[in-house]
């Protein structure tokens, strides 16, 4: 048996343990929220962003365009050579500067004047596709693009003399974006994003101690909760085990058995939980069977295995007035069930009976056949496993049973040295981990 300085010494460990835990699972959720928070709120910055970009964009293309419009309008449906060559040499002018090209339709959209900057050709077939989208109304279309390190804008803006509200005709032009502009832009929204990202990550960081106060006191009072209820489980199932055996240790081991043997087929959190709750309230119903028939050391006559059968039933109506021991039930009420339909109460058989009643009912009978009892002397693991073997079909389902046989030596061999205060601590610290969540 562990000395006070060795259980002193594996409290200290499960302590750093379980505060080594919480940190890391406080930290990887505030990181992921930092994370979702920076890329939702940086997705819609960074679209704010790109829109007033281009807002900014369109106005300096607005401003260059505005050549076109007012007084120096032209009627496009009939343009004369002056006219012609005085707007050509405007929109050169455009494209030389800041223009990729330009283009002039009257208002009934059909293309007057055309101008294009040489050797741009390939970017102007890239964004080609984005051109030519005439606005319903009065007002003016854009859409901004990057290509080939360069950020361009393709507008179309109804052009309106000062003695007509309706537009005489429509300015389509590709407007390139300079070096100056560009990288200010770029600066703009890089800011943007660094400031809400750093945001979120400062306040991220000053949260993190009030979650993890939060945190400990919601853990420590879950722990207790669940130490309560634990105990009251322990009391109850021992309980029943003393009057039964006269020893705990074969509810410590069924239960332990039962959590390794889930663990070895994979079961999830809550039917481990559901699993170990069964193993330890398993023969609950016993409390109302009389000690003549419970303690008998003869076999049973049939009446008497009658009634002792009754201590399922019992056990589940005990069980339905707790809605926390409600996951022991599918154990208490089926784990005297056999594979082939022979069981009881139900006869149920093969998978109609529930898995965790299956599991059990291996590890029940293993440990009832390796265990000395006042009728009989204990069976060595060989001979149980052999006798595991014989009943898989009929009583156990075979599948369990090839599982089971390969670990049963070993969690034979872990608590077959151990006394029943050692088997209570080395559950406690087990099994705490599949009811209490972070």
């Amino acid at each position: 048996m562990n000395t006070p300085i060795e259980n002193m010494r594996s409290d200290v460990k499960q302590v750093l343990f379980t505060s080594r835990f919480i940190h890391r699972k406080i930290l990887g959720r505030l990181f992921l929220g930092w994370l979702f928070l920076s890329v939702t709120v940086g997705g819609g910055i960074l679209l704010l962003e790109i829109n007033r970009a281009e807002q900014f964009v369109h106005e300096l293309a607005l401003k260059e365009s505005a050549v076109f419009s007012g007084e120096s309008a032209h009627n496009l449906e009939q343009l004369d050579a002056a006219s012609t060559e005085h707007l050509t040499q405007m929109a050169t002018q455009l494209v030389s500067q800041h223009f990729l090209a330009v283009e002039l339709y009257d208002r009934n959209k059909q293309l007057k004047l055309e101008a294009v900057r040489h050797g741009t050709e390939f970017v102007e077939k890239l964004i080609d596709q984005y051109r030519h989208q005439f606005p319903k109304t009065g007002g003016f279309t854009h859409h901004l693009h990057f290509i080939q390190g360069q950020l361009w804008l393709v507008t179309l803006v109804p052009l309106n003399s000062n003695k007509e509200t309706t537009p005489i005709g429509y300015f389509e032009g590709v407007y390139q974006v300079d070096a100056a502009t560009f990288t200010q832009i770029k600066l703009s929204i890089f800011r943007t994003l660094a400031f809400e990202t750093l945001g979120i990550f400062f306040t991220t960081v000053l949260m993190y101690p009030i979650i993890l106060t939060l945190n400990r006191g919601i853990i420590r009072l879950s722990s207790e909760l669940l130490q309560g209820n634990l105990e009251l489980m322990n009391v109850l199932g021992c309980t029943i085990a003393e009057r039964d055996s006269e020893t705990n240790a074969h509810n410590y081991r069924v239960t332990y058995y039962a959590l390794r043997f889930g663990e070895a087929l994979g079961l999830s959190r809550e039917n481990i939980r559901d699993l170990v709750m069964g193993a330890f309230l398993h023969d609950v119903g016993k409390i109302g069977i009389r000690d003549l028939i419970l303690l008998k050391p003869e076999k049973l006559t049939t009446d008497e295995f009658e009634i002792m059968k009754t201590h399922v039933s019992q056990g589940v109506k005990i069980l339905n007035k707790s809605s926390w021991l409600s996951g022991a039930l599918d154990v208490v009420e089926f784990h005297h069930e056999k594979y082939d339909g022979n069981g009881y109460l139900r006869g149920l058989k093969a998978e109609e009976i529930p898995l965790n009643a299956r599991i059990f009912a291996i590890v029940d009978v293993f440990d009832a056949l390796t265990s000395k009892r006042v009728y009989k002397e204990s069976w060595s693991v060989i001979d149980a496993v052999t006798e595991l073997k014989k009943s898989s079909g009929t009583h156990f389902e075979p599948r369990l049973v090839r599982v089971f046989i390969t670990i049963a030596p070993r969690l034979h061999k872990e608590v077959s040295g151990l006394g029943e205060l050692q088997m209570e601590v080395m559950l406690n610290r087990i099994i705490a981990p599949y009811f209490i969540s972070i």
